[in-house]
């Protein structure tokens, strides 16, 4: 997979394959980073309610090599992740709280790691609107069918609200040694840390970076289906 001026260019089972990428939608991104924020919120104590944990919760779906049903699904932990330039200073401060929880312990340190991750989602214009990351921690069916072809769909559904948008990604697999790897992992660790210390944030082979090609409104409604890029 190589990407030049926009384009992602893929052989998939011995075809060439290109497709244009695209931004985030922008009713998406502003789900994505309201709705964080309020659960954030809702954990500081600053607003009431439940926690909304569907911005996280996603379906991702991949081509199988199975005659009869084809497609794979399976329930993934997604982000959004801010822009490159601001990648290693984020994913060293995350690194240092989750140090101060291992030291420190994690309910006296959940208040100052809940307030880290709110002042990310306070500032939209960190984040990098081209695309969405996961981790990839089972290495079972969903991981052997990107091997084999890329592309994959993701499906958000929140529960509170019926709001539902599906995108067509091309998949990345992003090995360790680089800051993307490092802040998704490290802010996997800051809100799940590890009850053995010895635990380490880089024990993941790979991450995933997603990059939006199609996104349709699955919403129920007049407009379900419909395409947005």
């Amino acid at each position: 997979m190589r990407i030049e001026n926009g384009v992602v260019h893929l052989t998939v089972r011995g075809q060439e394959k290109t497709y244009r990428l695209h931004e985030l939608d922008e009713a998406f991104f502003n789900w994505q980073i309201q709705t964080r924020a309020k659960s954030l919120k809702v954990f500081l104590g600053l607003e009431k309610g439940v926690p909304n944990f569907s911005p996280h919760t996603v379906v991702m779906s991949t081509f199988s090599d199975e005659e009869e049903f084809p497609i794979n699904s399976c329930i993934k932990g997604l982000g959004l992740v801010p822009k490159e330039e601001h990648l290693d200073r984020l994913a060293s401060r995350a690194m240092e709280l989750i140090d101060l929880a291992k030291q420190k312990g994690t309910n006296e340190t959940f208040r100052e790691r809940i307030q880290f991750l709110l002042e990310l989602y306070e500032n939209p214009d960190l984040f990098d609107r081209n695309v969405l990351s996961s981790i990839e921690m089972f290495y079972k069916r969903s991981y052997r069918n990107v091997l084999k072809d890329p592309r994959a769909t993701l499906l958000f559904y929140d529960q509170m609200s019926g709001y539902s948008i599906m995108f067509n990604v091309v998949v990345e697999l992003v090995p360790k040694g680089n800051d993307f790897y490092r802040y998704v992992t490290a802010v996997h660790d800051l809100f799940h840390v590890p009850r053995d210390p010895s635990v380490k944030t880089d024990r993941y082979e790979y991450v995933y970076r997603f990059w939006p090609i199609e996104a349709y409104d699955k919403t129920p409604g007049p407009r379900a289906s419909q395409r947005l890029f």
